[in-house]
């Protein structure tokens, strides 16, 4: 690796890419991703030769050399190039293993720094649909009507349906002031095209509430992405919310496809002792690794953590390590299921090879991949409101300790 390993855990996406977009990828070593399957840059060959073996780099040449010599038609070798990464890369039937061209990398590092140029929506990825898990407010995409739930279904006139998830979201991205239609089937079954122009947002990962019930007040932590930043933000709402008074704390994962794991392992760490295990991967290449916290937790208070289908990878280890710590309980939804771990290797082309090394398993041992996390307390899948029943239970579940 080029740089100090990074840790990230994401949906296929669910897993959820966001397009504001919200995609989050980083350097290093990551929990999760999803596929990328756009763009027309050549892997450098000694990457390629290395992946598809000996002699291999020369025979790819010896073809392409026969058919730019003696084909009836011009031939595009670099579209031809691109094509052999992805279908090599698809051999492994691995959707977290990808190829990122340069600008495709060079707008994942932007964006985990929190900088998103799109239209302001998460997608989550559910079936084979792509579906608007969040609407962020003030962007493209709320100005236009669309709305959690909206299944987007084409982008620019493409038709979307069934497409991977990196498609879509790979269409809705692009240019700061350039336009772009998405159209969207509604959950009623009504068809709904918006015309925006994309534009540059920023993402506030965390979102704090206080709710009172039986005369005890609740903090509500509402922690969007694992992006660079998101365990300061947690530990200084968890602080805040205590120093208003709150009587317990609610850590609300829904819809968070994960990030990076440096990020929940310090989220952990915002509640449990210094040096609790948070963590383990397993690899064939890489050597077993227990993760652990290395910084003092900011609150004892009683803890809830809120889930459900969509909370995956980083969300998972979380969630995993507090509940096999005792710290905490699990309210709503079983989780995703997304237990692996990737790396993100820099190429001399400027672009990236994002690729799975390991597995990971919580505390106890749990392997959660396809498989999930089930809440000590399920709640069924409901709208998110002022105070949805999903969280109405989490905060009930607070104020009587846990």
């Amino acid at each position: 690796m080029d740089q100090p390993p990074r840790h990230r855990l994401r949906l296929p996406a669910i897993i959820i890419s966001v397009v504001a977009v919200l995609a989050i990828f980083a350097a290093g070593i990551l929990v999760g991703g999803h596929p990328q399957a756009s763009g027309l840059t050549r892997l450098p060959s000694g990457i390629r030769g290395a992946v598809l073996g000996a002699g291999s780099d020369s025979l790819a040449a010896d073809i392409e050399n026969e058919l730019k010599s003696g084909y009836y038609t011009p031939v595009d070798t670099t579209t031809m190039t691109r094509a052999s990464i992805d279908g090599m890369l698809a051999s492994l039937h691995d959707p977290y293993t990808y190829y990122l061209d340069p600008p495709e990398y060079a707008a994942m590092q932007r964006e985990t720094q929190g900088l998103y140029v799109g239209v302001g929506i998460q997608v989550l990825e559910r079936g084979t649909d792509a579906v608007i898990g969040t609407v962020f407010a003030d962007g493209p995409a709320h100005s236009a009507g669309l709305a959690k739930g909206d299944v987007i279904t084409a982008v620019n006139g493409v038709v979307m349906v069934g497409k991977p998830l990196n498609t879509v979201t790979n269409a809705i991205r692009g240019t700061k002031g350039t336009p772009v239609t998405v159209t969207v089937r509604t959950p009623t079954g009504a068809a709904v095209t918006a015309h925006m122009v994309r534009t540059e947002l920023h993402l506030e990962l965390v979102e704090t509430s206080m709710h009172t019930i039986a005369g005890h007040r609740i903090g509500v932590i509402r922690l969007l992405e694992f992006d660079q930043g998101a365990a300061a933000a947690v530990r200084q709402a968890a602080t805040s919310l205590a120093a208003r008074g709150a009587t317990g704390l609610v850590l609300d994962l829904r819809g968070n496809p994960g990030g990076l794991v440096d990020e929940a392992v310090d989220v952990v760490g915002a509640f449990v002792p210094k040096r609790s295990p948070v963590v383990t991967t397993v690899g064939l290449h890489d050597p077993r690794q227990e993760l652990k916290t290395t910084s003092s937790p900011v609150t004892t208070l009683p803890l809830v953590v809120l889930v459900d289908r969509y909370s995956a990878s980083a969300s998972e280890i979380v969630s995993g390590a507090l509940r096999d710590d005792g710290r905490a309980i699990l309210v709503g939804q079983k989780t995703f299921g997304k237990a692996v771990v990737q790396r993100t290797v820099t190429l001399p082309n400027g672009g990236a090879l994002h690729y799975t090394i390991a597995r990971y398993l919580t505390p106890k041992g749990l392997d959660l991949n396809h498989k999930g996390l089930l809440p000590n307390i399920v709640v069924s899948a409901t709208p998110e409101g002022a105070l949805d029943p999903g969280l109405a239970r989490a905060v009930q579940a607070a104020a009587a300790g846990r």
